[in-house]
C-alpha cells in the first residue's frame, strides 16, 4: 500500500525535530567546556540530555511511521504534544522573558493544529488499520 501524503508529512517533521535534537547533542558535547563556563544554570548537562532523549524518541517514532505499528499515532500524539510541553515549560521557566511570546504561543498552536489535522485524518487510520490487519493475517498463516 502506498504511503499517505499526511505519513510523509509527519516522517518530515519528525526527522526535522530529531536532527535539530542531534545537533543540539552534538554541540553541547563539542562545546562542553563553554557551556559549563558562560551559559546559565542548570548548563550542559541539561542541554545533553534532553537533546539525546528527543533524539532518541523521535528515531523511535520515525520507525513507528515508517513502518506502521498500532502504536504509531499515540506515540506520536505523546511526542510532539510531550515536546510542546517541554518546549513551553523551558522557555517560560528557563529563559529570559522575550517579547515575541505571543507570536511564539500562535505559531505552536497553529503547528499544533495542523499536526492534530494530519494525524488524525482517516486516511491515515486507515493505513495504520489495513498495516495492523496484514501484519495480523501473516502471523496467523505463518505458525512458527
Amino acid at each position: 500500500m502506498k504511503r499517505p501524503f499526511a505519513v510523509t508529512t509527519l516522517l518530515f517533521a519528525v526527522l526535522c525535530l530529531t536532527s535539530w535534537n542531534a545537533i543540539r547533542l552534538y554541540a553541547a558535547i563539542s562545546d562542553w567546556d563553554s557551556l559549563a563556563e558562560f551559559a546559565p544554570h542548570p548548563g550542559p548537562i541539561y542541554i545533553a540530555t534532553t537533546a539525546s532523549f528527543w533524539t532518541l524518541s523521535g528515531l523511535a517514532l520515525f520507525n513507528f511511521l515508517r513502518r506502521p505499528s498500532a502504536r504509531a499515532r499515540r506515540f506520536a500524539a505523546i511526542y510532539v504534544f510531550g515536546y510542546t510541553a517541554w518546549a513551553w515549560t523551558n522557555r517560560l521557566l528557563l529563559q529570559e522573558a522575550r517579547p515575541n511570546w505571543p507570536f511564539a504561543l500562535i505559531a505552536t498552536l497553529v503547528f499544533l493544529a495542523l499536526f492534530s489535522a494530519l494525524l488524525f485524518e482517516k486516511n491515515l487510520g486507515n493505513y495504520f488499520q489495513q498495516r495492523e490487519n496484514n501484519d495480523q493475517q501473516n502471523k496467523d498463516s505463518n505458525p512458527a
